[in-house]
């Protein structure tokens, strides 16, 4: 007889509910690119098409540097972090993401060459609650909460 001790099934219960909290996250997602060019749709974890807005692609565009649109895949990311604290989040993804979030809630005022050779300290990047309500109003379906 196999004996699981109670912190496996908890483990396993848990790392379950992480997965559905998490199922609306994207399973593939498109470049900024592609969604210039109208391809701007994505499939989530659950199997559902969702689609981002052409207004937001033309904000992220306006902002991104043309020569980085290949680079930048949305939606982009920004992932509740409880281990950094209550109502911490922070954009997932690579520099340029992050510059372009910082950029859309008006967070740096400077271009991405300046954001690329000098970046911000890693606690600038938390994103709070009053950022995250305010990136949601500018980019509601070009970014995507996901829970850890």
């Amino acid at each position: 007889m196999k004996y699981v001790s109670l912190d496996d099934k908890l483990s396993k219960f848990l790392k379950r509910e992480m997965e559905s909290v998490n199922l609306h996250l994207p399973k593939t997602r498109v470049s900024l690119e592609d969604a210039i060019q109208g391809k701007n749709h994505y499939m989530s974890r659950e199997e559902v098409e969702l689609y981002i807005n052409a207004k937001e692609i033309d904000i992220l565009s306006n902002i991104c540097p043309e020569k980085k649109h290949k680079d930048v895949f949305l939606p982009i990311l920004v992932i509740r972090r409880r281990d950094l604290g209550e109502g911490v989040y922070v954009i997932s993804g690579d520099l340029i993401e992050q510059f372009l979030v910082l950029k859309a809630l008006k967070k740096y005022d400077k271009e991405w060459d300046d954001f690329r050779k000098n970046p911000i300290p890693t606690n600038a990047l938390f994103l709070y609650k009053p950022d995250l309500i305010e990136i949601r109003k500018i980019l509601p379906t070009g970014i995507v909460i996901g829970f850890t």
